[in-house]
Order: C-alpha cells, then sequence, then structure tokens
C-alpha cells in the first residue's frame, strides 16, 4: 500500500473489491454477447458486498445454475450464478420463441447443453478480467445445477457477492451473482492493489494535519559532553572525593533519538549552560 493511501481519511469504506467488480462487469458483457438476439440486453454490476453463503442462497431460488471457475491453488474458486429460468428463456429465444416461458424447477437436456455452452463463453472473459490479476491459468469446474445443495465448507460461510443485474427491454431485469469465498477475496484483493497501485496524492487537509501532527512529536534530545575509559582496577578502587580527569571536546555531539543530529560548542547563556550547534550532521546537513 502507497504512503498515501495511509494519509488518506476513510470517509468511505476502502474499494478492497475493485477486482471482482471488474470481473462482474467482464461476465455481464460476455453474458450480453451470450444473449444477443432481437432483444438488446444491457449488463451492469449493481452492487459489491460482504455476506454469508448461507443468508444469500436461502433467498435464491434453487432451480438455478452455478458455474465454478477456479483461480488457482491459493485462490480458490469464483461462482457465477444464473437463475433457472434465465436458461429457459435465453433457449426459448434461440428456438425463435418469445420468451415468456412457465415457472421450472430442473433443466432439460437441451438446456443443459445450452448452459455447456455458456460456460465455455465466460471462460475467455474470466481470463480478459484475471489476466493482470493472477498468472494460473482459469479452469472451469464442473457445473452444479441445485443451488440449495451446493455447499461451500473451504469458504466458512463469509463471501463476497457481485449482483449484476442484466436489462432486457421488454423481457424486464434480471439478476445473475458472482461470489467468492471472504479470505480468497482478500487475497484477490492484495494481488489487484499490487497490479493497480494508486498514485493519487492525499488531500492536502489531511496532509497537512498528518504533517502539523508529526511536528508535535517529542524526541529526546543529548548532548555529549565527554566520555572516558577507566580501567576496571580503578572503578573499583574508587573512593568518594576521588577526582577523574577529563577533558572537554572543541565540539559536542547532539544525539536525537540515539543517532548524531549534530555538532556544537559548550557556552552560556541566560545564566544556563547552553549547545551553540555549528553544523548539522548527515541526512539533515545543508
Amino acid at each position: 500500500m502507497s504512503a498515501s493511501l495511509l494519509l488518506r481519511p476513510r470517509n468511505t469504506p476502502p474499494d478492497d473489491f475493485g477486482w471482482i467488480r471488474g470481473l462482474g462487469a467482464c461476465l455481464g458483457d460476455a453474458m450480453s454477447a451470450f444473449m444477443a438476439g432481437p432483444h438488446k440486453v444491457e449488463a451492469s454490476v449493481q452492487s459489491v458486498s460482504e455476506t454469508r453463503y448461507s443468508e444469500w442462497s436461502r433467498s435464491e431460488p434453487a432451480f438455478s445454475l452455478l458455474m465454478p471457475f477456479e483461480l488457482g491453488k491459493e485462490l480458490g474458486e469464483v461462482v457465477v450464478v444464473v437463475p433457472g429460468q434465465l436458461i429457459s428463456q435465453i433457449l426459448d429465444l434461440q428456438y425463435g420463441g418469445s420468451g415468456d416461458v412457465p415457472t421450472r424447477n430442473s433443466f432439460s437436456t437441451s438446456e443443459i447443453r445450452l448452459v455447456d455452452r455458456m460456460a465455455a463463453h465466460f471462460l475467455p472473459a474470466a481470463h480478459r478480467a484475471m489476466q493482470a490479476i493472477i498468472n494460473e491459468p482459469i479452469k472451469a469446474l464442473p457445473i452444479v445445477t441445485d443451488l440449495q445443495a451446493y455447499e461451500l465448507p473451504q469458504y466458512r460461510d463469509s463471501i463476497v457477492l457481485a449482483k449484476i443485474a442484466l436489462d432486457r427491454g421488454a423481457l424486464g431485469t434480471a439478476t445473475i451473482h458472482c461470489f467468492i469465498g471472504y479470505a480468497h477475496a482478500k487475497k484477490m484483493a492484495m494481488r489487484y492493489a499490487d497490479a493497480n497501485p494508486t498514485m493519487l496524492p492525499p488531500e492536502p487537509e489531511w496532509q497537512a494535519q498528518m504533517e502539523a501532527a508529526a511536528l508535535r512529536v517529542a524526541l529526546p534530545a543529548k548532548a555529549v559532553l565527554t566520555h572516558t575509559d577507566v580501567p576496571v582496577s580503578q572503578l573499583l578502587a574508587l573512593r568518594a572525593g576521588d577526582i577523574l580527569p577529563i577533558m572537554l571536546p572543541a565540539d559536542v555531539p547532539l544525539l536525537v533519538a540515539g543517532r548524531r543530529f549534530a555538532r556544537g560548542t559548550v557556552g552560556e547563556t541566560n545564566g544556563r549552560a547552553a549547545l551553540k550547534i555549528e553544523n548539522m550532521e548527515g541526512l539533515y546537513s545543508e
């Protein structure tokens, strides 16, 4: 993460899942192309949010198509979910129908073949969306046709969910979903951040506040007037009243937080001992 991101105030939640928004946009475009015909279809990512798989799946119809795509051994799989009713409508339209089909609860053999073509159509779209983030090839996993029977023990229930709205004109709207386990989504977010570094400078007001706060930090500073080396035998023989001869140096180092910051000479001001800075040292010198 860049320093500018650390300085930015969190007025809004950080966008950790921009990568899945981009994937959703590509999949939405792929769906629009797959449904190309007399009815124009427009797709847009409606929202991306964290939720619990158990809660979301209970709110969705069991008659749904799940297409898992493996992103890599460490990145898990992203799953595209298409309503079963939409599959039936697409097939009806391709056979010259109006798309007005009765409610179903299972897929026909023809619909399963359509689903296979759809998964093959989605795979290159997923590749395009992910090519700048992951090096491993994306693999299409076996299709699942029963949402309620699908289990995700590896995700521990928490998922990141993208909702993709499809506007089909006279046929109304539909929604497809794209989700991934939360832990895997965070790994993808880190890769996405590395591939898309933010170069925006921090807001001037916030930066000024941070700089002012940094300038108020107190650091320990000390001037080392002298030091002397004394043999152990002499130290053991010292008694109260003994005198150790010392030599005052021509210039005295000023140490800040244990590092040499400047050099100066010892003098007096307003009746008190003082150090007059003669030169700066290291990174602080001009």
